[in-house]
């Protein structure tokens, strides 16, 4: 809830020193500014490069594929609640403009590129019920003031200020555990120098292949006839009329300082800029499209890889905040929010069937179970766990061991 009366006044501008702003930048490990490229890249830059917008895209996507459920604890087991209110929110639609895909894309996107993504958490006045989680695009600075956080939210008619309780932050790259940094403006060097590359490349196709170059003769010129001759052929050069032709007098020849041929295929196929994205957004190169050396196994490690590094950790910031700021005091301790990461296989039909029949066989899942999860209607007589005939308890083997010998008191008896 919005604390307008005291909080206004405790960090208005004239108590500045009461609550401090954080900062993502920080003196950590002895430094405080970034070695960026000469001309700073922003967001929208960088999304100009295929590969920086592939990746992102990938990323956020698989953060916002997984499906949302809250569970119990009671004990040693988990029990599933769907009634929970806050069920429909991250897992339907949790405000009246955006899906829950769309919520928690967007909520990834802006803790990616702008180091920080927020969400208000909207209560019902009366019952201080969650009744809606808000995307917040406007800008937000974080204060501190007795060893709690606040959040500062400028809007266009002012700002507000919301405890740490109200708002949903998802960090990314961060120096002190609050406060993250933008992926931009941590790889501006890099980024700078993939667009440069693809900026060259344009002006190289531009002016199929001249560039600059120098014109070499025998004759003696004047200096006012080298900088006329100069200017006149560099004239027709950047004409953009692509059938210019220059003509030169008797004995004079251009000669083009180019690049190679493998300097020019560098820039063609950008695969520096590829691995430097790869590397900046820590996803696979091959998520990028880039198949070079890749097969069908190394594919399918990366792939295990990505989930693990790449999207498990964005998954876990997500729960975590969740856990501990959408549900009551009480039901922190036993309900807790759960990404399913194995919503991410949809797409992949052979191995979303061979995880379904190795979870069946080893009686982690009966079958009606797995019938749920493929949203299927239940059968009768699939609701009993499988178990296999290979791995037994010590006390099912016991029990095999008695009826046998059983049997075999029997048979004898009966002789």
């Amino acid at each position: 809830m919005v604390l307008e009366n005291a909080l206004v006044k405790l960090f208005s501008p004239s108590k500045r020193s009461v609550g401090t702003p954080i900062s993502g930048v920080s003196s950590f490990f002895g430094f405080s500014g970034f070695r960026t490229s000469a001309t700073p890249v922003s967001q929208n830059q960088a999304l100009t490069l295929s590969a920086f917008y592939n990746g992102v895209e990938i990323l956020t996507n698989d953060i916002a594929l997984p499906s949302k459920q809250i569970y119990k604890k009671d004990g040693a087991k988990r029990e599933a609640v769907h009634n929970h209110p806050v069920k429909y929110l991250i897992s339907k639609k949790p405000n009246q403009y955006m899906t829950a895909f769309m919520f928690h894309k967007m909520l990834g996107q802006y803790a990616i590129l702008k180091g920080n993504g927020y969400a208000l958490t909207e209560r019902n006045p009366v019952t201080a019920a969650i009744k809606s989680l808000q995307l917040i695009t406007e800008p937000v600075t974080v204060l501190v003031h007795n060893a709690q956080l606040f959040y500062k939210v400028k809007y266009k008619d002012g700002y507000k200020i919301y405890s740490s309780d109200d708002i949903l932050h998802i960090p990314g790259f961060s120096f002190n555990g609050i406060v993250g940094i933008g992926v931009v403006q941590q790889a501006a060097q890099s980024l700078g120098v993939a667009l440069k590359a693809q900026d060259y490349s344009a002006d190289y196709y531009d002016s199929k292949g001249l560039g600059s170059g120098y014109i070499k003769t025998d004759k003696n010129l004047e200096p006012t006839a080298k900088t006329s001759l100069s200017t006149a052929f560099s004239n027709v050069l950047s004409n953009q009329n692509k059938w210019s032709v220059p003509v030169l007098d008797e004995g004079m020849s251009f000669h083009p300082i180019q690049i190679t041929a493998s300097e020019a295929q560098f820039l063609l196929t950008s695969k520096h800029g590829i691995s430097e994205v790869a590397r900046w957004l820590n996803i696979p190169s091959y998520k990028l499209k880039d198949l070079d050396n890749a097969n069908r196994n190394n594919m399918e490690v990366q792939e295990i890889q990505h989930k693990q590094d790449s999207v498990l950790p964005w998954v876990t910031k997500f729960e975590q905040e969740y856990n501990a700021k959408l549900f009551t005091e009480k039901e922190k301790q036993t309900h807790f929010v759960k990404f399913n990461l194995n919503t991410i296989m949809r797409a992949d039909i052979k191995s979303q069937a061979e995880y379904f029949s190795k979870m069946g066989q080893l009686g982690v899942l009966d079958r009606n179970e797995i019938r749920a999860l493929l949203d299927y209607n239940p059968k009768d007589g699939l609701s009993e766990a499988l178990t296999p005939v290979n791995t037994q308890t010590m006390e099912q083997v016991f029990a095999k061991l008695k009826l046998i010998e059983e049997q075999i008191k029997s048979v004898n008896n009966g002789n």
